[in-house]
């Protein structure tokens, strides 16, 4: 279908980034739009307004889709960090050219798992393997990346991870993982926060990654991780210090430890010396470390649930007269 901008509300904006709405809607027609069409008249209109060092935000690896199209709109709206309007107005473009090409409008959402992807794009630029960890549990070999909808750890039935189903309960002792302290109905309800939270990182990531042409580090390195975590992941190494800050040798084990328990050990068997591969599960911890941090506080009538607990009322022990 041809760019409908009947409908479309663009944000404010510089005249410069309206016209090249105006102009699409021109060159278009009567065409029917797809998406390699659509980049090749972002690229003609659009980048040669920005500033070089935000023109390979264009540069979309393999063939182009509506979900790729979707993370170019992420990363132009991370990359202006709510401030630099060129960008923001760029990314305004993009949402109304991959949404108003169809009526009624197109209703995208991320690809599911967003950080795999930009893991394996990142993995492809460096050279390294991609290879899908699986690990071992009651006979069953469970893969690492087929995650829990609302965590990091790997589902186990119905897309959830044993957590987090309507049937678990919430635990906090030594072997759980850090994520198994809440509940089936505090993370449906911290959803859209964690999820928020890891478009944010996963887009600002990758954006570093080709704005340093390709220098960032942005994988799991095999030495100096306690660095590397307080950079990247700062809410996981605060975790970490909570519990006792490991010496280096040891920093591998603790993080495993606090985000998989007692099945940690298996993880680090699962990846040997590959410690690349937990780049996308860490990103998944790190973002819903700051959702939950950030959850403020929780309505509700019974104790616990996000109200402080009223006095309990001394019980009157006096014996009545005889």
């Amino acid at each position: 279908m041809p760019l409908y901008l009947d409908d479309a509300v663009p944000p404010p904006m510089p005249r410069a980034f309206l016209d090249v709405l105006l102009d699409c809607h021109s060159l278009i027609g009567e065409e029917s739009v797809n998406p390699a069409m659509a980049i090749g008249l972002l690229r003609e209109r659009l980048r040669p307004l920005l500033p070089d060092v935000h023109k390979p935000l264009f540069d979309l690896r393999g063939q182009t889709s509506w979900d790729s199209l979707w993370i170019l709109y992420a990363n132009l709206a991370a990359a202006s960090g709510g401030t630099d309007k060129q960008l923001m107005a760029s990314a305004a473009v993009v949402s109304i050219l991959v949404q108003h090409t169809t009526q009624p409008p197109r209703e995208v959402e991320f690809p599911s798992h967003l950080e795999l992807a930009s893991f394996a794009r990142m993995a492809t630029v460096l050279g390294l393997p991609k290879a899908h960890p699986h690990v071992g549990k009651k006979g069953v070999a469970t893969p690492l990346y087929a995650f829990c909808r609302y965590c990091w750890l790997p589902q186990r039935s119905r897309g959830v991870c044993e957590h987090h189903s309507t049937s678990s309960k919430p635990v906090d002792k030594f072997g759980a993982p850090a994520c198994a302290v809440a509940t089936h109905k505090q993370v449906q309800r911290l959803r859209p926060a964690f999820e928020k939270e890891l478009t944010r990182l996963v887009s600002t990531e990758e954006w570093q990654f080709h704005e340093s042409e390709f220098g960032s580090a942005v994988m799991l390195p095999l030495s100096g991780l306690s660095n590397w975590l307080k950079e990247r992941r700062p809410a996981l190494a605060l975790l970490l210090e909570a519990d006792g800050r490991p010496g280096e040798a040891r920093f591998l084990p603790a993080l495993l430890h606090v985000m998989y328990g007692t099945e940690g050990t298996e993880v680090a068997q699962a990846i040997g010396r590959s410690l690349h591969l937990l780049t996308p599960i860490t990103a998944r911890a790190e973002a819903w470390l700051c959702a939950w941090r950030g959850r403020g506080s929780w309505g509700g009538q019974r104790q616990g649930a996000g109200k402080p607990a009223a006095p309990a009322k001394n019980k009157d022990t006096t014996q009545p007269n005889q």
